[in-house]
């Protein structure tokens, strides 16, 4: 939980990751801790914490990455704002996706705008792993 965060994900790049098309997150800044696990919480008028990803080390620009993929090519030749890349290595699929409404009452979640630190969410956390569950995707 410690090296893990939330990072807030607009519905039409969810459904990229999940097809296996985008395989990097592209942030502008990245979190203080070495994030190895992402959870994707999807924004309106999804609302739903929907996605866990095993990222690699992440990767500044201007070093390259694998030109295959949603928005690989322009990271690569400077044209995005984003300056970091989180490799995606593995996704996961919440076994029964919760509702921001659902977390905000049991969890005191709130949405995050750029991200969060899971660590603040521990009863969150615990819920997921030993109740709701995971499926691997790829």
């Amino acid at each position: 939980m410690q090296n893990e965060v939330i990072f807030s994900l607009k519905p039409k790049f969810a459904n990229l990751i999940e097809r296996g098309v985008k395989n990097h997150e592209f942030r502008k800044y990245t979190p203080k801790t070495l994030s190895v696990r992402i959870w994707f919480y999807v924004t309106a008028p999804i609302s739903t914490l929907l996605y866990v990803v095993e990222v690699a080390p992440v990767i500044k620009y201007p070093i390259k990455i694998n030109p295959k993929g949603y928005g690989n090519e322009d990271f690569n030749n400077g044209l995005k704002k984003a300056a970091y890349a989180f490799p995606i290595i593995h996704l996961y699929k919440l076994n029964k996706p919760l509702k921001l409404n659902e977390m905000r009452e049991k969890y005191g979640f709130t949405a995050p705008q750029g991200f969060a630190y899971m660590s603040r969410y521990p009863e969150l956390y615990m819920h997921v792993v030993k109740s709701v569950g995971l499926n691997q995707l790829y």
